[in-house]
């Protein structure tokens, strides 16, 4: 009776190809997963921090350049997106804005048109006279934080606070914010901001801004 003639194995071969294609199966599995859980995550934190009247804040954070995440951090912070609320001290609209300063800052932009408190319910004019009011404290002050507190709280308090060594060292920034609602106010927007930049723009240039 005749030998079969015996056959090479194959055994490494057979096992390196398994193995690679088990590491591609492996990194494929973990870049899909990956992928689809960070546009999960973003999709989620999209809804909590969304991105309402592009348009507007886009055109206002260049005119007055005021970085958009920081728009976008007020607004949501002031009245999460609603145009028409209002506060019970009287402020108006998606930035907040008072009548009196609302008044004060049209002087000041020198328009041809007079607006009326009723048209702090417009995202276009709450949007523009919002951005400028955040470019002129942050002009005046240099530091956001020190910034977003005088938007809460005025800017006769905060420079009140800025020359009190028990608020401030150096007159520019705060290291103690006296108020519960201006200091809760202040880490808001700052806890917004910070997500709205990983959010939305992770690795892209933004207006600049003294953000300290």
């Amino acid at each position: 009776m005749s030998k079969r003639p015996r056959s090479k194995g194959h055994g490494c071969l057979g096992f390196g190809l398994t193995l690679t294609a088990a590491l591609i199966a492996l990194f494929a599995v973990l870049f899909f997963t990956t992928n689809v859980f960070d546009g999960l995550k973003n999709t989620v934190y999209g809804f909590f921090y969304p991105q309402k009247y592009t348009a507007e804040v886009e055109e206002y954070s260049k005119e007055f350049g005021v970085e958009e995440a920081t728009v976008y951090a007020v607004i949501k912070s002031e009245s999460g997106f609603r145009e028409d609320v209002e506060s019970h001290a009287g402020a108006i609209g998606l930035m907040q804005l008072m009548p009196s300063t609302f008044e004060w800052l049209q002087d000041k932009l020198e328009d041809e048109i007079k607006y009326t408190a009723e048209d702090l319910k417009k995202p276009d004019i709450n949007i523009r006279y919002g951005t400028y009011f955040l470019s002129y404290l942050l002009e005046r002050y240099g530091d956001l934080d020190t910034a977003c507190a005088a938007y809460n709280a005025g800017t006769t308090t905060v420079d009140e606070w800025l020359s009190d060594k028990r608020y401030s060292d150096d007159g520019i920034k705060l290291k103690v914010i006296p108020y519960p609602e201006t200091e809760s106010y202040v880490r808001k927007i700052a806890d917004a901001r910070e997500m709205y930049l990983k959010i939305y723009y992770s690795g892209t240039a933004q207006p600049a801004t003294a953000a300290g």
